[in-house]
């Protein structure tokens, strides 16, 4: 076969330049410093708490939400986390999640458990105790009752609310009384009872009241709290009542007011099971150590006081909150990073020959918006610049706020406000603006003056390996790629004898 020089030319530079191309496509995309160089030019916009409405477990990923849309969309942030090394806090009463509602556990419903003690028609009521159906109470989404007194409870009096579908026959003392809600109120001197009941008059009980120690194993809370759990094997609780002595199952679970008004809401309750659930492992201080700084892990079974869980992620959640909505979830000390929204962020290398000793311009400029929705609550929302040089370095370092669809270029030089008389030390952090709002454009820019091996060290990482070439590689996939098809084509030319040939 025969080729014309000029085709085979021809070719060759199609196949350079689509190379060439390739590899400037890959230059302009992704974050285009090294984020974790000393000289870094770190700016952020920070806030305390973010908070998701709603976090399905089965379908989401961290910092992810519903838009106003409804599509699921990822905060292009980084979770930083409290002193403690929690990142996200949520409450046992805003959790939405099966196991909850499975009480009792009837064989024929398949999976359809209508027969449930959120059902305030399944409920029985004494002397002016009422039950109501609360959904959405504690959180949107969550199913809950409350159980309230009548308003005239006296010392010496009592009104209840009893349940009587349970049917436990066997090893009731391996099973565990789990109560999950809050404390709406509890007057002075009252007791709130959950009892269990076998069918010859034997019962055990755990209660609120306010003069009791709220680590003992028969007391749920000693005071009104939200996101109450209390879980205890029920054989470790003392047997009271007129039967045989002994708890020989379950046939009825009821909630009694003593002495003084109360009100309770249930989102969780159960009396079946031989395991308790596991709420995840909270970062608590470590008290094995001397140092006031140190935390660790504790998985979270009973909470007396109520109140949020704080936790590091999800991982350490019990199986039975796999598939679980958490409503009110909330993502602690949420920095909106640079490198977290690379599109966001405009890099500009220039010679620095007005500079003298420095051959380098680094010109950053940093445009984004806190992004808003239905779906989430912002918290306090600073801007914050870290001074990664030393003062003399800055030749500007600026913002401007509100510039809502004008063109960078084109800000008044009235609308920028300039910082560089907060400069101090290096590393220091200046808090540029700290009344953020949401959904307001931003514009930070900042023009360095750079040393080579700042330059150098400032330089976008760059991973490699196999095809794409090895560790030393340093142009990235494409350049490796473009070096590949060089190769082939100066054997090409070889074949064809176009090429110099050596002695």
């Amino acid at each position: 076969m025969r080729f014309q020089k000029t085709t085979i030319f021809a070719v060759i530079a199609a196949v350079l330049l689509v190379g060439s191309t390739a590899g400037m496509a890959v230059a302009q995309g992704g974050y285009q410093l090294n984020p974790d160089a000393d000289e870094h030019p770190d700016t952020y916009f920070a806030e305390d708490r973010l908070t998701v409405e709603q976090h399905d477990r089965s379908s989401m990923n961290w910092l992810q939400y519903e838009n106003d849309n409804g599509n699921v969309e990822t905060v292009d942030a980084h979770v930083n986390g409290s002193d403690s090394g929690a990142k996200v806090a949520y409450r046992a009463d805003q959790i939405d999640v099966d196991a909850f509602r499975q009480f009792p556990r009837v064989d024929s419903e398949d999976g359809n458990n209508s027969v449930t003690f959120l059902n305030a028609n399944n409920w029985t009521t004494a002397n002016g105790a009422t039950v109501s159906d609360t959904d959405g109470a504690t959180a949107d989404g969550v199913q809950s009752i409350e159980i309230a007194s009548s308003g005239s409870v006296t010392s010496g009096s009592t009104e209840s609310a009893t349940y009587a579908k349970p049917d436990v026959t066997s090893d009731a003392e391996k099973r565990y009384l789990q109560f999950v809600g809050n404390v709406d109120s509890l007057s002075s001197g009252s007791e709130v009872a959950v009892q269990v009941r076998d069918s010859d008059g034997d019962y055990v009980e755990a209660v609120i009241n306010s003069s009791r120690d709220a680590t003992a194993d028969d007391v749920i809370a000693n005071q009104t709290a939200s996101g109450v759990i209390y879980q205890e094997q029920l054989g470790q609780l003392t047997v009271k009542g007129s039967g045989d002595g002994s708890l020989d199952g379950v046939a009825e679970t009821s909630v009694e007011v003593r002495d003084a008004d109360a009100t309770v809401t249930i989102v969780g309750l159960n009396v079946e099971k031989k395991s308790r659930w596991d709420f995840g492992a909270e970062r608590v201080p470590d008290t094995s150590t001397d140092d006031s700084g140190d935390y660790t892990d504790e998985t979270v079974y009973e909470r007396p006081a109520g109140g949020e869980i704080e936790a590091a992620d999800f991982a350490d959640m019990g199986e039975a909150f796999s598939s679980a909505t958490i409503a009110e979830l909330g993502y602690l000390d949420v920095h909106y990073r640079m490198q977290d929204d690379p599109s966001a962020v405009s890099i500009e290398w220039t010679d620095g020959d007005a500079y003298p000793n420095f051959p380098h311009l680094l010109d950053v400029s940093y445009r984004t918006s806190i992004p808003t929705a239905y779906d989430l609550t912002h918290g306090t929302i600073t801007l914050e610049v870290e001074q990664s040089f030393l003062s003399e370095r800055y030749v500007q370092l600026r913002y401007a706020e509100a510039v809502g669809d004008t063109e960078t270029g084109d800000i008044a030089e009235s609308d920028w406000i300039d910082l560089s008389g907060s400069l101090g030390d290096v590393n220091s952090t200046i808090t540029a603006d700290n009344t953020v709002q949401p959904d307001s454009e931003y514009v930070v820019q900042q023009e360095i003056k750079v040393l080579q091996e700042q330059h150098d060290a400032l330089q976008p990482t760059q991973s490699a390996g196999g095809f794409w070439g090895g560790s030393g590689s340093s142009g990235g996939p494409f350049t490796s790629m473009y070096n590949w098809l060089a190769g082939g084509i100066v054997s090409l030319l070889t074949m064809f004898g176009l090429a110099k040939r050596g002695s």
